[in-house]
């Protein structure tokens, strides 16, 4: 059957919250360095997932709170959402006190109660076989379909090959920026595109020289994943309500502001598709496969390292995840940045997410070391990028007083 939704009897929260420092000069690399490392590690399967760290030794007496939640529970919204509990919107509010219920108290599933869930789940398995299989042939016919558009959205699993995919290592690496959100919505307005247009160009420029001075970009465009939530709203249920499209980069295109507009254009192509594919999604893979048979598959394509022979339907990730719009405080102190921190995925080495907060798009890589070099030049690369689009789009910098 499906996994469940259990209380954990043996819980302690020693196990989930954790408290490190930095060594000296506790700038960003060595903050990035601790966070490269965190993530590197596998959280414990016998334990909720979860887990916090404290860090201390930060430049000008800061603190950074990190908090690494499998995909499982949290997507990118709901996350988001997660502020609204370990965030105050004032310095000095005071939280409830929150009393735990009794052991005795706590749901439980019996024996008696999973048995019947699986017996109901594996008689209804053949339908929904039948269910997923129609499913899979009506979206063949929309795909091909779209793809005969004049603008169509990229044709499935045609992503090039380049030096971030491959088979995942078992290490991270982590890097980070922030970039003004005010540099970014005057590209949007002057050039005529959306928010998240420009965050893609800024991407895909930086991706672009990554890429060219290591003599590896590819002919044809670079493609991403872009997550889509699909939760509506006050939806606050746990677990991953994303939906997906796969999005052109334009990385073959040279000139910035034209690679604007190419990826403006494309966006819309391919949210056409994923929107009419979503319309049509009444069943998934993992709403009827064996857990146990989907994580045999998935660790037998990993030990015969299928990403480096297989076509990739994309090469890297990249989510735009809507932030609050007000100032938050967190025990009283004032939070500077919220930096998002991106999964991988199989045969892609690196992850772009980025968190709008305080005035700023805060920018998070995560990414494999053995794929990627050096994650801090592709973020020297998206400044740079925006410093072009924000030349083409007539910004003057005011002038200070």
């Amino acid at each position: 059957d499906r996994p469940v939704w259990v209380d954990d009897p043996a819980f302690k929260l020693d196990y989930h919250i954790h408290r490190a420092a930095l060594p000296a000069p506790g700038g960003e690399k060595e903050l990035a360095d601790v966070v490269g490392e965190i993530l590197a590690r596998q959280l414990n399967r016998n334990q909720p997932l979860w887990e916090s760290w404290f860090v201390e030794g930060l430049e000008g007496g800061r603190v950074a709170f990190i908090a690494k939640t499998h995909h499982s529970i949290v997507d990118g919204v709901s996350g988001a959402g997660l502020s609204s509990v370990l965030c105050d919107v004032t310095p000095d509010a005071k939280g409830p006190i929150v009393e735990l219920p009794d052991e005795g108290e706590q749901p439980r599933h019996s024996s008696l109660e999973l048995f019947a869930k699986g017996t109901l789940s594996a008689a209804t398995t053949p339908p929904k076989v039948v269910q997923y299989l129609g499913q899979t042939v009506r979206n063949a016919v929309t795909t091909i379909s779209h793809l005969r558009r004049d603008d169509p959205p990229p044709r499935p699993m045609s992503a090039p090959k380049t030096s971030f995919n491959g088979a995942l290592s078992s290490h991270r690496s982590f890097a980070y920026t922030s970039l003004p959100m005010a540099h970014i919505k005057h590209v949007k307005n002057g050039l005529g595109v959306k928010v998240n247009d420009v965050i893609l160009s800024v991407v895909a420029g930086a991706l672009r020289s990554y890429l060219s001075k290591r003599d590896a970009l590819p002919e044809t465009p670079v493609l991403a994943t872009v997550p889509m939530s699909t939760r509506d709203a006050g939806d606050e249920t746990p677990g991953n309500h994303v939906h997906t499209m796969i999005a052109s980069m334009c990385t073959d295109v040279e000139d910035p502001v034209e690679r604007l507009s190419a990826i403006h254009n494309g966006m819309n192509s391919a949210k056409a598709l994923a929107e009419d594919l979503q319309a049509g999604q009444t069943i998934g893979l993992t709403d009827f496969a064996p857990p146990v048979l989907l994580n045999l598959v998935f660790k037998g394509f990993r030990a015969a390292k299928l990403e480096d022979k297989l076509p990739l339907a994309s090469n890297l990730i990249v989510s735009n995840v809507p932030g609050p719009p007000i100032q938050l405080y967190m025990a009283g102190a004032k939070i500077e940045h919220i930096v998002p921190v991106g999964p991988l995925t199989v045969g892609m080495g690196i992850n772009v997410t980025v968190f709008s907060y305080g005035g700023n798009v805060d920018v998070g890589i995560q990414a494999d070391p053995d794929l990627v070099e050096d994650p801090w030049e592709i973020l020297e690369g998206a400044k740079a990028e925006l410093d072009r689009l924000l030349a083409a789009s007539g910004w003057v910098e005011p002038a200070s007083t």
